[in-house]
């Protein structure tokens, strides 16, 4: 068990307790503690508190600071807005002693004394660096392929660098890690950075607040099944500003996920357990198109490693180089493996395009990852060969090996050209190897080799060979 003290904010526990509901159910699932901290009050916020006077905001961030001190634990929060407040305070007040002693001064009168033994961490720092990919991989029941998750980082995440020491202010990529270990495809988008726009709020016209959030919401929805953040304000301007501006007429439509939400699916949590129904903006579309996506790639699943169809369908080096689709452009082995990712797998196993792989292995010598599609095309073939659907060519051939061990019987040619009697043939043995092997992997006396209407084939030879 690792143990964190929890600080929630203010925003969580009022207006969005389904956010603290999926938290604390990830996190006990993946053996997490996390250890409410008695007597917090507001971080404070940056935007009011630090405005209206710096100092006040230095002595209520470490009066909260020290009641996790005194804890004797890291302090962990799921909100940018106070990590960025806690952390940036914790930085000043350890490297600045004069402020640090007239901060002290202060909190003697209430009895505290912040000694700068916490380390403040985000819980996406925590999930990434504390944890690790690994570790959130071994809870995934149902993972999310398929989807294509828009993420928003948020200003206070990764900002001040120079306090925050989570990840590249511009160009992060933990946060994405994360995603894509559930299973789903992050998708790039041009304003990816963009600020939510909710401190606008404090302007003398608040509608501009919604300026920001609308044209990431116009970017995204062409492009991603949902969006993703970890921070509550964050998420009121996505969620509930846009549900206003839906209400308001506008065309927009895109389901905003707290980001334990999207690990509670993946772990085999009901969106009803994760509260997922208390969003503004409705969230069943999302839910739907996962389960549909999930339902489909299931049998795929099965067969193939599909994180690892992901990294070959986008790395695409290959895709140039292999020598039949010079000559037959329909052949688009990249697209047959989008394909595959996309729950497809039915349609491509019963396509003839697949036999068009020549297994002549040019794209596993090009291959950066030594992965080559020629792989996948095995066992694609394999899979049409088992469905009887594969072409009468390769049954036939097939056949003949099935029944001869060969594939190809010696003509009058040999003695035409007074060539030596050929070599006795093994086919006996032959037949003992091939029901050791029926024996060994199907004890049922029906025969693995032979389908309902006599075809034979019907295991996987690639399995076969491998043996």
């Amino acid at each position: 068990m690792t143990d964190y003290a929890v600080f929630w904010g203010c925003m969580i526990p009022a207006r969005f307790p389904f956010m603290e509901k999926s938290i604390r159910l990830v996190c006990d699932r993946m053996g997490v503690g996390l250890h409410d901290i008695d007597g917090v009050t507001c971080c404070p916020t940056k935007s009011i508190i630090k405005v209206g006077d710096e100092f006040t905001w230095y002595v209520i961030a470490a009066r909260n600071l020290c009641l996790a001190e005194n804890m004797g634990m890291d302090l962990v929060t799921p909100c940018n807005g106070c990590y960025s407040t806690l952390k940036a305070a914790a930085t000043e007040l350890n490297m600045d002693a004069r402020l640090r002693r007239e901060v002290n001064d202060v909190l003697a009168s209430v009895g505290h004394e912040y000694k700068g033994n916490v380390q403040v961490k985000h819980l996406v720092e925590v999930l990434y660096d504390d944890l690790g990919i690994d570790e959130i991989k071994k809870h995934i029941t149902t993972p999310l392929d398929g989807m294509k998750i828009a993420i928003h980082y948020g200003c206070h995440m990764i900002r001040p660098s120079s306090a925050i020491h989570f990840d590249d202010p511009n160009h992060p990529t933990k946060f994405d890690l994360l995603v894509e270990a559930l299973g789903a495809k992050s998708v790039d988008y041009e304003t990816k950075m963009l600020c939510c726009g909710n401190n606008l709020s404090n302007t003398e016209d608040p509608s501009d607040s919604v300026a920001l959030s609308r044209e990431k919401i116009l970017e995204v929805q062409e492009i991603a099944d949902g969006m993703t953040m970890m921070c509550p304000a964050c998420f009121s301007q996505f969620d509930s500003k846009q549900y206003l501006m839906e209400k308001s007429g506008e065309r927009l439509h895109m389901p905003i996920i707290y980001f334990t939400e999207l690990m509670g699916l993946a772990f085999g949590f009901a969106p009803s357990e994760l509260g997922m129904d208390m969003h503004r903006v409705e969230t069943e579309s999302f839910v739907k198109t996962y389960n549909e996506r999930s339902e489909h790639l299931k049998s795929a699943r099965k067969y193939f490693d599909l994180p690892a169809l992901r990294r070959c369908y986008e790395c695409a080096a290959c895709v140039d180089d292999c020598p039949v689709t010079k000559i037959i452009p329909r052949f688009e082995p990249n697209r047959i493996i989008g394909d595959i990712i996309n729950g497809k797998l039915d349609e491509i196993v019963g396509s003839p395009d697949i036999w068009y792989c020549a297994d002549c292995y040019t794209c596993y010598e090009l291959c950066p990852q030594k992965f080559g599609m020629v792989k996948v095309f095995d066992r694609l073939k394999n899979l049409s060969n088992e469905r009887g659907v594969a072409p009468e060519g390769f049954k036939g051939g097939l056949k003949m090996f099935m029944e001869t061990g060969k594939l190809g019987e010696p003509t009058a040619m040999r003695k035409k050209l007074k060539l030596p009697k050929p070599p006795e043939s093994g086919g006996e043995d032959f037949k003992k190897l091939l029901e050791e092997i029926k024996n060994r992997k199907n004890p049922d006396p029906v025969s693995e080799f032979e389908s309902t209407s006599g075809e034979v084939g019907e295991k996987n030879i690639g399995e076969l060979n491998e043996k």
